[in-house]
């Protein structure tokens, strides 16, 4: 039992940490996430103003796994400073034993759980560059393990065009039953160009541990002054799309995301919500 368990968690358990943590990580995350929201992808993108901006996802995924994520940001003088939260739930989990057995199904549950303290500041008129502190819980089965990790990202360009690189989930290791898990570390490159209206977006991604690539094409468009419609297509073994609208109507910003996951696996939702205090 224990080496099944195992088995989850190196394959799929903590590779949650890479999924969609609110709307704009269906789409192109890395290149356009901005404000709190942008703590969870690219803290480089990560900014934050006089007054305290709070930011909630709910994010639904394939089956019954399920994921809150919480973020307050404000600035103080000339540095952007953020804390968030994020737990995503498994949902109830079966073990089938091997057949033929009378040993009867087991079912259990477990989440993640990260708090992450961020920050970012301006190198240059047009460069960034930020970082993010975490501590990261797994709990699965009857085993507990926890990690400190940091993401670390630099962004150059204006409201027209620009790149960003990073790093994500570089750190210790998770320690789960006696053996140790890597978290799935990630290297990003990003960039955006603006078009007149359109927004034209890039992210490219590789999957240290997995040793494999993801790449990511988006293309957002105003339909009027306080909403927005974004497209996306992904690949990584297959492709895949996305999709998602933004309003702000004014200090407040609603925020719907989907996408068809490759594999059977079904389809993301994801809605948010941003306000100022």
């Amino acid at each position: 039992m224990a080496a099944i368990i195992l088995l989850i968690i190196t394959t799929s358990g903590v590779n949650t940490l890479l999924l969609p943590a609110s709307p704009v990580g269906v789409t192109t995350g890395f290149s356009l996430s901005k404000d709190a929201e942008a703590m969870f992808y690219n803290p480089a993108n990560f900014d934050a103003g006089d007054n305290y901006k709070l930011w909630c996802s709910y994010n639904r995924f394939y089956v019954s796994t399920q994921s809150v994520s919480l973020a307050l940001s404000k600035k103080i003088k000339s540095i952007a400073l953020g804390i968030a939260f994020l737990n995503f739930d498994y949902g109830d989990i079966e073990w089938h034993p091997n057949y033929p057995t009378e040993d009867t199904l087991t079912y259990y549950s477990g989440n993640d759980f990260s708090i992450i303290l961020g920050g970012s500041i301006k190198v240059s008129p047009l460069g960034k560059i930020g970082l993010n502190v975490k501590y990261i819980s797994e709990n699965i089965y009857l085993y507990t393990g926890y990690a400190f990790a940091f993401d670390i990202a630099f962004s150059y360009g204006s409201s027209k065009s620009g790149i960003s690189f990073g790093a994500t989930n570089f750190g210790s290791k998770l320690t789960l039953n006696n053996e140790e898990v890597n978290l799935p570390a990630r290297l990003s490159f990003g960039g955006f160009y603006r078009i007149k209206k359109l927004i034209a977006s890039v992210d490219i991604h590789h999957l240290v541990n997995l040793r494999k690539m993801e790449y990511g094409f988006g293309l957002g468009f105003p339909i009027c002054n306080i909403a927005e419609l974004t497209g996306a297509l992904h690949y990584r073994d297959a492709v895949y799309p996305g999709f998602g609208l933004e309003l702000r109507p004014g200090t407040l910003t609603i925020k719907y995301a989907g996408s068809f996951y490759p594999k059977d696996l079904g389809m993301i939702n994801t809605m948010g919500i941003g306000f100022e205090f």
